[in-house]
């Protein structure tokens, strides 16, 4: 499934008090005319440049905004228009490309857009050029990789004598003409933006018997509230807005960012109630067909081999092609046309998966998702759905078994790890739906294993294993889904991991087993290689990278949190170290009668995660072994303390090598 619409979203602008240009009146369609330099001098007259800064009190920007403004407007029966202005100055080269180029997307079948003015001026309101000097309208190419085939068409516009020290101001209006539901909308806006916005403004303008959805965040302002000849006008407006400062290992929902959400006053059940509507008549299978899909389940003993057969048919056998044209992009194919012309989308795909599985007597739904897990779930909307996979209910319990018919690198019930833990939308085929949370897989965890042997002239020989486990397993059993043949072999013998410098990959073993409870594994089998050199009675043993600590690292975290200051934002305990677990390993044999001097082994473990290293010697056999895991949860700003004793405490592992005393 494809969104729709593509809204360009700005973010920021000035009171309207304050802005002496007129509101923008679209006149003609884009795109409009290129033109060159005038050769009379025009000015402008307009406040908001009047706002032009010293570029010497803002070294740290290419460029900033003066203005930054939109309006939404939309009608009871789901039309409306999205106008949007920008006064930017330039203030370095840098900034030059970023504004020298613009592009305005739209869907032609269902949208107008009308670009009102693009300008570059003086400060002094002096026109440099009125029009752009190139304008071009051009489809979106589609991908031949997972190609996605849409009517969108793109108006690209070249800026002439865009330079520092100069302004851009840019105003377009996209018309909303056709939308695909009534009433759905979906809108967003940012007053926080990576540079500083001197006025920033938006406007939502609703009929009187619309009551939207808003979530705002982080606004350090109130918004105004009109009604006035039947309509409701709601205003942000704001003035001087720097960029949010960040902090290091801060939760991206904690950073101080303002901006809102608006959608529509719909519920999830109208979402669901209106696919429903457009693939209930989706269902039907030919006879030829059907006999087609007897013939791949004939070997099946059991539902589940029925659906793993289907499964395995659909995402194997027919190509993912999506053909988002029109109300194309959300109402699914017959299974006919997916079947004979061999490819489909997500939502073609999912609909022949339930129209098979209701054939052999199994019952599946559709189910509507985003791929990236991004859905709000306080604001039902269309655009918030991009995918769709199928779900067959569990006997005897309330969940489902889901299945994501655009790939088999997931067994049937388990999903991609870029949804785990979203939000999804079961629909049910009297156009009832049911929302849901799609389960989440155990963090994953990765195990590097070196055991070998170490000759008396230093030389390296032995076997390293990277098993996984978790998420990561599945990220493993993806990329090797398909055999690797000769040529990836033997890059991945070239490309290998070596622990030892200079060692060669004698042979390589891949193994992703049918049983999911057994780990994927790649294991390398090597030689000669560069150990321990000597360093007059001691051999130096250099211990491998990935398998000794980072005291660089973790002392550059403790001098950066430092840097900041005073510590604001909680900390999340997955960032520091990452989510899940890594164990790394050398078990080595040294030669008859060598000593290791070992280094101190290190164990800091606190409420961000645990790191451990320990250098031991039984018998002849050295172990270093590391270990890091990370926390979980979210702590506050006053845990800064613990973090960095943690951070100092990690960075006493800093032994590179280990002297060997040589036997006699």
């Amino acid at each position: 499934m494809t969104s729709a619409t593509t809204m360009l979203l700005s973010a920021a602008v000035a009171s309207a008090a304050m802005i002496t240009s007129p509101a923008p009146q679209p006149k003609a369609d884009s795109p409009i005319p290129v033109g060159t330099m005038r050769h009379a001098p025009v000015r402008v007259t307009d406040s908001i440049y009047a706002l032009a800064v010293d570029s010497a009190n803002y070294r740290a920007y290419p460029f900033i905004y003066l203005l930054d403004e939109g309006t939404i407007r939309l009608e009871t029966d789901g039309r409306g228009s999205r106008t949007y202005r920008q006064v930017v100055q330039i203030l370095k080269p840098s900034g030059v490309a970023r504004w020298a180029e613009q592009r305005v997307a739209y869907q032609p079948d269902r949208e107008k857009v009308t670009v009102n003015w693009m300008r570059v001026v003086r400060p002094s309101g002096e026109v440099i050029s009125d029009k752009p000097t190139l304008s071009q309208t051009s489809d979106v190419a589609a991908s031949t990789v997972n190609p996605v085939y849409t009517q969108t068409k793109v108006i690209r516009y070249s800026l002439g004598d865009v330079a520092p020290g100069t302004l851009v101001d840019l105003s377009w209006t996209i018309e909303s003409t056709r939308p695909p539901l009534a009433g759905d909308m979906l809108s967003g806006w940012s007053f926080s933006l990576a540079t500083p916005g001197l006025r920033s403004r938006f406007t939502l303008d609703v009929p009187d018997g619309i009551t939207p959805h808003i979530v705002e965040t982080h606004l350090n302002f109130a918004r105004n509230e009109i009604r006035h000849d039947g309509r409701h006008v709601y205003i942000w407006s704001t003035h001087d807005v720097q960029p949010p400062k960040a902090q290091l290992f801060a939760p991206d929902s904690s950073i101080p960012s303002m901006g809102l959400r608006v959608g529509a006053p719909m519920t999830w059940n109208t979402i669901g109630q209106w696919y429903n509507s457009l693939s209930k008549n989706r269902y039907v299978l030919t006879p030829a067909i059907t006999a087609q899909i007897d013939s791949i389940v004939r070997s099946a003993h059991s539902a589940n081999d029925t659906i793993n057969a289907l499964h395995r048919w659909i995402a194997n056998d027919l190509r993912y092609v999506s053909v988002s044209l029109g109300i194309g992009g959300y109402q699914p194919r017959f299974p006919e046309a997916t079947v004979t012309t061999g490819y489909g989308d997500c939502k073609d795909k999912a609909t022949l998966f339930i129209a098979a599985a209701k054939h052999l007597g199994i019952t599946a739904y559709p189910v509507l998702l985003n791929s990236g897990g991004g859905t709000d779930r306080s604001l039902p909307a269309i655009e918030q759905f991009d995918h769709v996979i199928a779900a067959v209910p569990q006997a005897g319990k309330t969940g489902f078994t889901f299945l994501d018919l655009t790939t088999d690198d997931f067994a049937d019930g388990e999903i991609p790890p870029s949804y785990q833990g979203g939000f999804g939308l079961v629909v049910f085929p009297d156009g009832s739906s049911r929302d849901i949370t799609f389960p989440k897989d155990s963090i994953g965890s990765t195990d590097e294993v070196f055991i070998g042997n170490m000759t008396a002239d230093g030389k390296v020989s032995g076997t390293l294993t990277l098993a996984t486990h978790g998420s990561a397993a599945d990220a493993m059993r993806a990329a090797f889904a398909t055999p690797p043949d000769s040529a990836r072999l033997a890059a991945l013998k070239r490309t290998g991991a070596k622990p030892f410098p200079n060692a060669t990959i004698d042979s390589l073993i891949i193994a992703t087993p049918a049983d999911r409870s057994i780990a994927p594994r790649i294991v390398y089998l090597e030689s000669n290689g560069d150990g321990a050199k000597p360093a007059g009675p001691l051999s130096i043993l250099t211990i491998p990278n990935g398998f000794r600590g980072s005291p660089a690292a973790f002392t550059n975290a403790v001098e950066a949190l430092q840097r900041e200051g005073e510590r604001k934002l909680p900390i999340d305990a997955s960032r520091p170290l990452g989510e899940g677990t890594v164990r790394r390993e050398v078990r080595l044999n040294l030669p008859e009668g060598w000593k290791a001097q070992l280094p101190d082994s290190v164990h800091a473990v606190t409420e961000f995660g645990t790191y451990i290293a320990e250098y031991t010697q039984v018998g002849r056999e050295l172990r270093i072994v590391h270990v890091t895991s990370g926390g979980t949860g979210v702590y506050p700003a006053s845990s800064i303390t613990t973090l960095i004793d943690w951070f100092k405490a990690m960075a006493k592992d800093d032994a590179e090598y280990i002297p060997l005393t040589r036997g006699s």
